[in-house]
């Protein structure tokens, strides 16, 4: 809860009200005595030692409860006396803060007929008798504070009533190895600092307001968990904001704590603070001129203060104690110590090299004039362009702003601030971003600098701000040439080879660096994959040639994106190498794309829980949640997982820039080609990064809509890119080999044998990577156009081996969709389909034709529809099926208008490419349904009653149906036999066979 005294023991106990504890010098203790009294406050992170100490009330004994200043020994003894006393017990509490010799006669009195200390046994048996009667509780805080007599007396009575129900409870400090009040054989209870969670538990009870992890988190670190800490600090937030300020209270206290402490352990703790919360001896040492056993004596002569971890790591228990010491250096003091710790860095082995850039930074950039500016200017520089062991993107930006103070030179300064322009886009600092990147800009001009100015261009280019007229003054100052009508894009990836090819004739790697990464950038697309990985091959020669390892994981992740759009198989190296270099750099957000990029090869060779189980751990790291959503998405997809993909789309829209084209990509392989319909009818404006997307969902509906002319626009957008893989979104979504798409369009038309060509080709390019699930789509397509072809054994053979492979790694849709071709290659009992021109009739080896009919019509929509009730009205064409008493419910209405709706988006975009053929198609069913909307309303368009049509439609319906069946008579006995014993007529008609025949329909 708080540290310091409750009502119960800052005063004697209940029988002697009046008696006070004098002040002592513990503000600690004294201002949560205070606090207290403002109200009662509930007791917070100390359940279980609350129960022992009830536990041990019930038996007798004596307990020391330990721990700091503030750290809640009072209050936990308040709050544990107050439910012995409901519990029954008599209770006397008191304090040491009194003067010598008073404590025990003090606490006494409140025990009637007990004699005074002057015989100590004959007091031992008094309150043994007392324990008789009731429990007997004896409670004495701040014992720290206590005289010797005190303590002796405290000792005495715990050795001679230990076998009676008399309880001791005493609060202090660490009594230490020798204190005599552990001579008594007494429990021990250590207190430390309050968890997180408490600690946020304990800000909200002090203000009412539940905190936000950011700010419990300060406090918490700074507070070490010390209650009273912790209630200091938040009222100090609450007020003012500040969570890096300190309350003359927790001032006071630190300081009362390191008093006690030697100087000499003092001096090393000051300068342990210049190295931060948590620091090594070996860097410590060079800062204060001792020998590291030396350091190390004095330091665990402060570990109440400090904490060492098994790798002799030290950390401040409490931010303020480091806080305090820091503040306590003179200003020179603290300038000579930071720049000894640039050294420290610098000359201990294994520590160089730049392993630490951010530290070495900060201590170059508060040495001050202790360290020359130039040199200052390096190290800030180095850190932030190196992605840093333990590096976040404030970090890096924090960095830029600090080398910004020190730059003299004003080339100098134009690159440095683009970079800081860059790395404030990347956070989405873009408001922060424009001014800097102006006045950058303005710069570049003043200096007449073509390649300054062609960076700034390249920068807000590549920035969401980007726009050409930048660039065309760029390309004009870099060229000496207008760029006429140029795209921007053309015109970004010219002045981005203009700008390595410059670097590389000087000898600048920063410059080819920037350039390579630019120009990359700038042509990413479906088609460049050869060119970008040749980029990032010469970025990643550059990396090692400057020992740049941000730039080095850069061009290795960029490199195994581009080598996986091109088939080849070593892009699993590369992915590797990226991995390991995130991994042993410790960067929050390289350890997070590692993490991205491992679960997305692990979907794509089908190792779907592991996919699924490092998603999980991405929640937790600093990645964008639309990428992580992107991914969710497509694991769920890849698997079938229709029903988890419903619940998905419906949370996470605000979260997804794109919802719309998942959403139909979803859809259309699911089995509704509506939705993705219409969102292809909106045709979308979409960025680059997803346009291989949008090539796939053109595939899927122009095979599922069964649209020629769709189908004849996705195979001309997919063919230059045969032979590659669909890869969006800068390698965060995998669409499959091309050739899988055009072999399923191939299908799609009948091309048969084209379609076994591509879908073996898009096969081997799957197994080629390991791509079990593409290779186990591209076997499926394989196997039904192999049984298309009666090429049986093989088609049935492959269906087979697909259907296992699915089962193991868990492709559902796969399995539906193995089932389906199974039913469709079974060979049926009969036939009755209409073949164009006259309709082939068979049953029991005779098969017959016959010229079409509209009875026959009739008959086939019954068959098709086996044991439904079709209303003849339907089976007429004057509407669909009665759902009231009017011809047309408000659901065909609504129906009726969406889809004429549709047609007339179609028609109008069919005319503005000049698409006659499917202008006309459109029109002729736009037609055709006014036609039955006419039918079914009357007049002023008021919708027809169904009585009068229903008796028509049962009457011409039954009459051209039996008409066919005697027809049949003649040619076909038997089929005519089946079909006058199963199909019913009336106002309703069905087929209702007592036998189930499988139809060819």
């Amino acid at each position: 809860m708080f540290g310091g005294a409750g009502p119960g023991l800052d005063r004697p106990g209940p029988v002697s009200p009046g008696s006070e504890a004098p002040p002592g010098p513990d503000l600690a203790h004294t201002l949560n005595r205070r606090s207290l009294l403002t109200g009662p406050m509930r007791l917070i992170g100390r359940d279980e030692p609350f129960g022992l100490l009830r536990d041990v009330i019930k038996q007798g004994g004596l307990v020391l409860v330990t721990g700091e200043s503030g750290i809640g020994k009072t209050a936990l003894l308040d709050a544990v006396l107050a439910q012995a006393r409901q519990d029954g017990a008599l209770v006397a509490a008191g304090s040491c803060w009194s003067s010598s010799g008073e404590t025990w006669p003090r606490l006494l009195r409140t025990l009637p007929g007990v004699p005074g200390i002057a015989e100590l046994g004959s007091l031992a048996s008094s309150l043994a008798d007392i324990a008789r009667q009731q429990p007997l509780v004896i409670a004495l805080d701040d014992l720290d504070h206590a005289d010797s007599e005190t303590l002796d007396v405290f000792g005495f009575l715990a050795r001679h009533t230990r076998f009676e129900r008399v309880t001791l409870l005493g609060a202090c400090a660490d009594p230490g190895p020798d204190s005599p009040l552990l001579s008594a054989r007494g429990r021990v209870v250590p207190l430390s600092g309050l968890g997180l969670e408490h600690v946020r538990e304990l800000m909200a009870q002090v203000t009412g307001e539940e905190p936000d992890a950011q700010q419990a988190a300060a406090v918490h670190r700074r507070s070490g968990g010390n209650p009273f800490f912790v209630e200091e600090l938040t009222r100090l937030w609450h007020t003012t904001g500040s969570t890096t300020a300190t309350t003359p209270a927790v001032r006071q206290t630190v300081c009362s704590w390191l008093a006690r402490l030697p100087e000499p352990v003092v001096r090393v703790l000051s300068a342990a603070s210049v190295l931060g919360r948590e620091f090594h001896c070996d860097v410590l040492s060079p800062l204060t001129g001792d020998p590291v056993p030396r350091i190390r004596r004095r330091l665990d002569a402060a570990l109440g203060l400090l904490v060492c971890d098994v790798d002799g790591r030290y950390s401040f228990a409490h931010g303020v104690v480091r806080d305090t010491l820091y503040e306590d250096l003179a200003e020179d003091e603290a300038c000579r110590l930071h720049a000894a710790a640039v050294d420290a860095y610098e000359r201990i082995p294994g520590r160089a090299g730049g392993r630490f850039p951010s530290e070495v930074a900060h201590h170059a950039y508060f040495a001050g004039a202790a360290l020359e500016r130039t040199r200052v200017l390096k190290y800030l520089l180095a850190a932030s362009r190196d992605p840093g062991r333990r590096l976040a993107p404030e970090e890096r930006i924090r960095h830029y702003r600090r080398a910004l103070e020190l730059v003299d030179d004003p080339h100098t300064r134009v690159k440095v601030t683009l970079d800081l322009v860059h790395e404030l886009q990347l956070t989405g600092a873009t408001g922060q971003a424009w001014p800097m990147f102006h006045q950058a800009a303005a710069l570049a001009r003043d200096l007449d600098d073509p390649e300054l100015l062609a960076r700034a261009a390249l920068t807000l280019y590549r920035g969401p701000g980007g726009d050409g007229v930048m660039l065309a003054e760029a390309h004009t100052r870099l060229f000496g040439e207008t760029s006429g009508q140029s795209a921007a894009m053309d015109l970004a990836g010219r002045i981005a080879e203009q700008i390595a090819g410059l670097a590389r004739s000087k000898g600048d790697d920063e410059a080819l660096g920037f350039g390579l990464s630019a120009r990359h950038d700038v042509i990413w697309g479906l088609g460049t994959a050869a060119e970008r990985e040749r980029l990032a091959g010469e970025l990643a020669a550059v990396a090692r040639r400057t020992a740049d390892a941000e730039m080095e994981q850069y061009a290795a992740d960029l490199r195994w994106v581009a080598l996986l759009e091109l088939g080849d198989p070593t892009y699993v190296d590369h992915m590797n190498r990226f991995v390991a270099l995130a991994e042993s750099s410790h960067g929050p957000r390289a350890s997070a794309v590692a993490i991205a990029d491992r679960s997305i090869v692990a979907a794509l060779t089908g190792r779907f829980d592991e996919a699924e189980a490092l998603l999980d751990q991405l929640r937790t790291q600093p990645h964008p949640a639309f990428m992580a959503h992107h991914l969710r998405w497509a694991l769920l997809l890849q698997q079938g997982r229709f029903d988890e993909l419903t619940q998905f789309h419906e949370t996470v829209a605000q979260d997804y820039p794109f919802p719309r084209l998942i959403e139909a990509i979803t859809a259309v392989q699911s089995g509704d080609c509506s939705v993705a319909t219409r969102y292809l009818a909106d045709r979308p404006e979409l960025p680059r990064m997803l346009m291989p997307l949008w090539l796939r969902l053109q595939a899927q509906v122009a095979v599922a809509a069964n649209d020629p002319e769709l189908r004849r626009q996705a195979r001309a957008e997919l063919r230059p890119y045969e032979g590659l893989w669909l890869v969006s979104l800068y390698g965060g979504d995998i669409s499959g080999p091309v050739a899988l798409w055009l072999a399923t369009l191939d299908a799609a038309e009948g091309d048969w044998d084209a379609a076994v060509s591509g879908f073996r080709e898009a096969q081997r390019c799957a197994d080629v990577l390991g791509a079990v699930p593409w290779s186990l789509e591209a076997r499926t397509g394989l196997a039904e156009a192999l049984l298309a072809t009666k090429d049986l054994d093989a088609g049935l053979a492959l269906l087979d081996e697909v259907e296992r492979e699915a089962t193991r790694i868990g492709m559902r849709h796969l399995l539906d969709r193995v089932s389906r071709i199974r039913a469709a290659q079974r060979k049926p009992d009969a036939e009755f389909r209409n073949t164009g021109e006259v309709w082939e009739l068979s049953l029991g080896g005779l098969t017959i034709h016959m010229p079409d009919a509209k009875g026959l019509r009739d008959l086939h929509t019954l068959l098709s529809a086996a044991g439904e009730q079709v209303p003849a009205q339907r089976l007429l064409g004057v509407g669909p099926l009665p759902g009231s008493d009017e011809v047309l419910d408000e659901t065909a209405k609504a129906s009726y208008a969406r889809r004429l709706a549709e047609l007339d988006a179609v028609i109008e975009r069919a005319t503005e490419l000049g698409e006659e053929d499917q202008a006309v198609a459109a029109d002729r069913e736009r037609e055709a349904l006014l036609d039955q909307l006419r039918a079914a309303t009357g007049f002023a368009g008021r919708t027809r009653r169904l009585g009068d049509e229903a008796e028509r439609a049962r009457k011409t319906v039954t009459a051209r149906i039996r008409d066919t069946l005697r027809k049949l008579d003649a040619r076909h006995p038997e089929l005519a036999r089946h079909l006058r014993e199963s199909v019913v007529t009336g106002a309703s008609c069905a087929y209702q066979p007592k036998q189930q025949l499988r139809w060819r329909l």
